[in-house]
């Protein structure tokens, strides 16, 4: 072999010895676990700078529609984006996925590329851009510029770079992967609590009426000494406490169907005055129970207004549930002023159907919260806080909407509105 073979030989080793260093090095510092993303980029650019000899590099990554600068040789072009849709050498190399390695700028056509997509021109002419690829799809751009002492990139400049590059895209891969894992783990770790939160307290608000009914009805045994008085109050308190589960039970498994967007609906013309009045008879005893008084405003208003289109067992659960919540927060045992007041009525092409209840108002601090999944808009603790929740959600599938006012004598005004069957 001669001497100049030799010497060749001798090059090239060294310089697969000086890769394989490089590799080494650069999986040290991305192995280490006490750095973050952006420290494993910034060590591993120094050294994909110092072996090409490169002055200058930098790496841009993919967020959206924009190249980002995420670790540089100059720290103050960190952070600096260049928009897809600008026509520069990186965003040309992230839509081929294709290195472009450039022994002369000055002689290649994308020279105009260069000077338009960055923000100070190449000192000299020579320049190697190359994709970080994950899975074949490019992630973001290593920019290698300005070989020290003025020569050109090689093909070997290259392949080196494109070895080292290599790692720092799987880094940048697991990272992200990394990211949406953790994302998801605390997505799932929160709707879990939510769920756990959710499940004591449909259990309260199950097991209390259950209790109550039990209760009620255990007076009623036959070796109990009671008069025709004490055996209908009892009754009644049964009554009410099985209607407040019943309640509870089914606006439970018809949210779930609104969510899903499978509640079926059987909208018809509908007398909502008529409703009102059902709705009110069949809350009465509940009333009496809680010691309120509650009325349904009559008038030529009330008589005058059109049937609105709805169906008609969910407009019932929508009623039900504004005025059960009123005589709850109105009861005297609630600090209630034991009053609610059933109005309707008409707001332009709409009916008007008031609650007004004379219990302490909504928080003010909640405001729209209270119609919110999971929130209570009243003193009393331990609800699941549903039923607002479902008022909104059954109105809205009705074309309709729920509100509320606090009133300056104190209590609140519940306001359903429903289209009118003619508009």
């Amino acid at each position: 072999m001669s001497a100049a073979r030799e010497d060749q030989a001798g090059a090239s080793l060294a310089d697969e010895v000086k890769r394989l260093k490089s590799l080494v090095e650069l999986g040290r510092l991305l192995a280490d676990p006490e750095q973050g993303l952006d420290d494993k980029l910034q060590a591993a650019l120094a050294v994909l700078a110092r072996q090409a000899r490169a002055e200058q590099a930098s790496i841009m990554l993919l967020e959206g529609e924009r190249l980002v600068v995420a670790a540089a040789t100059n720290p103050r072009i960190i952070g600096q984006a260049t928009p897809l849709s600008q026509n520069a050498i990186s965003t040309r190399v992230v839509f081929d996925c294709q290195p472009v390695c450039l022994p002369d700028l000055s002689e290649s056509p994308l020279a105009e590329l260069a000077r338009d997509g960055h923000r100070s021109s190449y000192r000299t002419k020579s320049l190697i851009s190359l994709p970080l690829t994950a899975d074949g799809v490019a992630v973001g751009v290593l920019n290698l510029a300005d070989k020290i002492g003025g020569q050109a990139f090689t093909p070997a400049d290259l392949d080196m770079a494109r070895d080292l590059a290599g790692q720092v895209s799987r880094l940048v891969h697991f990272s992200a992967l990394h990211s949406r894992l953790l994302e998801a783990h605390r997505e799932l770790a929160r709707e879990q609590r939510e769920k756990d939160e959710l499940l004591g307290l449909i259990i309260h608000d199950l097991k209390a009426p259950l209790a109550a009914a039990r209760q009620a009805l255990g007076l009623l045994r036959p070796d109990a000494v009671l008069d025709r008085e004490e055996r209908a109050q009892f009754l009644a308190l049964a009554d009410a406490d099985l209607e407040l589960l019943w309640r509870r039970v089914t606006n439970l498994l018809d949210l779930r169907r609104m969510e899903r967007g499978v509640m079926p609906l059987q909208s018809a013309p509908l007398n909502l005055a008529a409703i009102a009045a059902e709705a009110v008879a069949r809350l009465t005893p509940t009333a009496r129970v809680r010691e309120v008084e509650l009325t349904v405003a009559a008038g030529a208003e009330a008589e005058a207004i059109p049937e609105v289109m709805a169906d008609k067992d969910l407009l019932e659960r929508i009623l039900v549930n504004l005025v059960f919540n009123a005589l709850k927060f109105s009861s005297p045992d609630e600090g209630g002023g034991g009053r609610v007041e059933v109005r309707l009525g008409l707001r332009g092409s709409q009916a008007r159907l008031d609650v007004i209840d004379s219990g302490p108002g909504v928080d003010p601090a909640l405001g729209q919260a209270v119609f919110q999944r999971h929130v209570q808009g009243a003193p009393a603790q331990g609800s699941s806080g549903l039923g607002l929740y479902f008022c909104r959600r059954a109105a809205g599938l009705l074309g309709g909407q729920v509100s509320f006012v606090n009133l300056e004598q104190g209590g609140a005004r519940f306001t359903l509105l429903l289209p009118l069957a003619r508009a």
